[in-house]
């Protein structure tokens, strides 16, 4: 089980997804729009459909046919990623967070990546739970009773 929702099982506060995506919708959505995302991503959206995290945090949903649950309010990944293209992202990125910085998968590389003000990469993650460690669960998990390091 992916580390953001083992921690959500044992805080549920901690993430309010926006409703899980049947396989099936997510692979026409990769089809479509022509991307190659990570496994773990996919997982991710499959099961829980992106969702606020920590408050402030936000995992953009991508747009299917499932509709959402109430929570979800304009925070789908096209349109998100298309504003930031309009700002100067690299096309090589693919942003899926937003809220105390920004996140995106390097279409080249499959990688995870945390990007500054300027879309330039900070930080770079092998798996959606490294990403998820080393950056959303150090900088918010002590302030929802989480250990320094997951379990």
């Amino acid at each position: 089980m992916l580390v953001l929702l083992q921690d959500a099982k044992r805080v549920p506060r901690l993430f309010s997804p926006f409703g899980a995506i049947p396989e099936a919708e997510v692979q026409d959505w990769l089809r479509s729009s022509g991307l190659t995302l990570p496994g773990d991503l996919i997982e991710l959206w499959q099961l829980t459909g992106g969702g606020d995290a920590f408050d402030s945090e936000t995992i953009f949903r991508p747009t299917v046919p499932s509709v959402p649950n109430s929570c979800f309010v304009e925070d789908d990944i096209e349109g998100r990623n298309a504003d930031h293209t309009a700002a100067g992202k690299p096309c090589g990125l693919y942003i899926f967070q937003q809220g105390a910085f920004l996140s995106a998968v390097s279409l080249s590389d499959q990688k995870f990546v945390t990007l500054t003000k300027g879309y330039e990469v900070e930080l770079v993650f092998d798996s959606l739970d490294e990403w998820y460690a080393k950056t959303l669960r150090i900088e918010f998990g002590p302030r929802y009773g989480l250990k320094p390091d997951p379990e």
